[in-house]
């Protein structure tokens, strides 16, 4: 089996894949058992509630991630938030590779923020990804896709879809896909 991630009409977030693979009938409270294992090695961030609820939008029907969380904290270092997954995908007992995957999302993004920066991978300080919601997506998706068996499958992802306008958040002011500008 061939599995194709196409993400070229509406893009792609961590939860949208999550939900997606809850829709090809991963196991969701599995996911969910493991998510809730997982939160302990953030602290000062509380998940109040989390669940895949069936939504429609506009005629179509597709799963939805609701979560709430409490968290006080705006920043964490990149090393920080990849020992709490490494330190979940051990609690919860994924497969190696799941566990591989895991280690390699955040690495991914690790080291992205890093070149970015022009800082060391050590010194690599997350803002909106400091959240425990990278946790979630990260974990989670780990879970679902070990849970459906797809390491074993060729998984195919399509050029993103990324946009254009004018974005502000925290630190950083995007103007075109391709161009990112530091607020001063």
């Amino acid at each position: 089996m061939v599995v194709v991630i196409d993400p070229q009409i509406a893009g792609i977030s961590g939860d949208m894949l999550l939900c997606a693979l809850v829709d090809l009938g991963a196991n969701k409270v599995k996911i969910l058992d493991g998510i809730k294992l997982s939160k302990k090695f953030l602290p000062n961030s509380i998940i109040k509630q989390i669940d895949f609820k069936k939504i429609e939008k506009h005629g179509i029907e597709a799963t939805a991630l609701f979560l709430e969380i409490d968290e006080n904290i705006h920043e964490r270092k990149g090393i920080e938030i990849k020992k709490a997954i490494t330190d979940s995908t051990k609690e919860i007992g994924l497969s190696n590779r799941a566990k591989v995957f895991a280690e390699s999302c955040i690495d991914t993004l690790i080291s992205s923020e890093s070149k970015i920066h022009g800082v060391p991978i050590d010194s690599v300080h997350f803002h909106e990804a400091s959240s425990i919601d990278t946790l979630i997506d990260i974990i989670g998706t780990a879970i679902a896709i070990d849970d459906l068996g797809m390491f074993d499958e060729e998984i195919i992802c399509m050029p993103i879809a990324v946009g254009g306008g004018n974005v502000t958040f925290s630190q950083v002011l995007c103007l075109t896909p391709r161009v990112l500008y530091l607020k001063s």
